[in-house]
């Protein structure tokens, strides 16, 4: 049971965190939650990118990253869906862009947009 809406980011966050860490082998360098509204939650995730991601992302090609997230986009689904739909309290649909670097600090950012309010109690 969650008590309070910061333990209820703190899931969403661990969470963000170990789907990372399953394709990347190694942890994001930040991951902000933000309840925007009781429907839609922002997750902001940086220290995503591979090396390579970054440089494409930088040389202007981040349809080449979008070709690599098509393909492990259904991957993390299947492994992960049913989890997140119970660490968010609801079935849920989400978007996703990739937000190139200026310092090297590209980032993620999903947007999930919840099809019934989680109730903290």
């Amino acid at each position: 049971m969650l008590n309070t809406e910061w333990e209820y980011r703190e899931r969403i966050r661990k969470l963000a965190v170990c789907i990372v860490k399953h394709y990347r082998g190694k942890g994001p360098d930040n991951v902000k939650v933000s309840l925007e509204s009781p429907l839609r939650i922002t997750v902001e995730i940086r220290g995503t990118l591979s090396n390579l991601s970054e440089i494409l992302v930088h040389e202007g090609a981040e349809d080449k990253v979008r070709e690599y997230w098509s393909v492990l986009r259904p991957y993390l689904e299947k492994e992960y869906m049913s989890e997140a739909e119970k660490t968010l309290g609801s079935p849920f649909t989400y978007t996703w862009e990739v937000c190139p670097s200026v310092h090297g600090d590209g980032h993620i950012i999903i947007t999930l947009e919840l099809q019934h309010i989680h109730r903290l109690d």
